[in-house]
């Protein structure tokens, strides 16, 4: 079994991972790059929404771009103050790898460096998603199996789940991890706020508190991770709500129920749909 180190750290920083330092061996996964873009794919992202989750042809051609292979053992880091680790996760296990072998690094880059991890600084390079053949004619079979992505649901989805919770079946969950953007621009009906940075300790925004904690939270929140309703978390643009669904399976939910699902357009498509219902605090 290989070990791979996938960094995520910040939005554009390939020329820098290109540069060095890193983890001796690391590849690198842009949310925005390895994504339905419109330029890409504007049948699927007629909207130009950020980072939505590739179609499975796009994630594993970039997979054997970078030799990673569906038995390999994925570790996701960043650096210090990176937040994008736990889309990284999400990605992964979505487009179907194998869940017990995908790991979070509890500390950064540099703490893993400070701790004596292998590094290295020579110059690589990075294949971007537009250099990859995506022709659908394209006879060769990639070499990673990758699936259609699961875990995820669109606007209409949650637009049912809010129209039931206002009738009489009140079967879903709306979490939203949002910080003060949650009352500042305004959040769905019903959406229970549990703020990413309360998932995360307070030294290290790249550790996650401990399942007790995790579990104190959400019942604070008034939220049963156990239920068997559906759980929608939503967010500012599907980043850090992947927060929500790596605590909420700290505390034992099960992901193979599929009742825990990201809504990947967010309040990015949410917000700036006018049929949209929002609960808003500030005209």
């Amino acid at each position: 079994m290989t070990h791979q180190y996938i960094s995520c750290c910040f939005l554009n920083y390939i020329p820098r991972f290109e540069e060095g330092p890193r983890i001796a061996g690391a590849k690198y996964v842009d949310m925005d790059d390895i994504a339905s873009s419109k330029e890409l794919f504007p049948e699927i992202n007629p909207k130009d929404l950020p980072h939505m989750i590739p179609p499975k042809n796009l994630f594993a051609r970039a997979m054997d771009a970078m030799g990673i292979t569906n038995s390999d053992r994925i570790i996701i880091y960043g650096k210090d103050g990176c937040v994008f680790t736990p889309r990284t996760w999400f990605l992964f296990r979505a487009l179907g790898h194998d869940p017990s072998q995908i790991h979070l690094m509890q500390g950064s880059m540099e703490e893993f460096a400070e701790a004596g991890g292998a590094m290295e600084t020579h110059p690589t390079s990075v294949t971007w998603a537009r250099d990859l053949d995506l022709e659908h004619e394209n006879p060769k079979t990639p070499r990673y199996q990758a699936i259609d992505p699961w875990g995820v649901c669109d606007m209409f989805q949650v637009m049912d789940a809010i129209e039931a919770n206002e009738g009489d079946q009140d079967d879903a969950i709306i979490l939203d991890p949002r910080g003060s953007g949650f009352r500042e621009k305004g959040h769905m009906p019903g959406a229970i706020h549990v703020p990413y940075r309360s998932i995360v300790t307070a030294e290290n925004q790249l550790v996650f508190k401990t399942k007790q904690e995790l579990l104190q939270l959400f019942e604070s929140a008034g939220v049963d991770v156990t239920t068997q309703k559906t759980i929608i978390c939503s967010c500012g643009s599907g980043v850090s709500v992947c927060h929500l669904v790596v605590a909420l399976e700290q505390c034992g939910r099960n992901p193979m129920d599929f009742k825990t699902l990201i809504y990947d357009g967010s309040w990015t498509e949410w917000g700036a749909d006018p049929d949209t219902p929002k609960v808003k605090y500030f005209d």
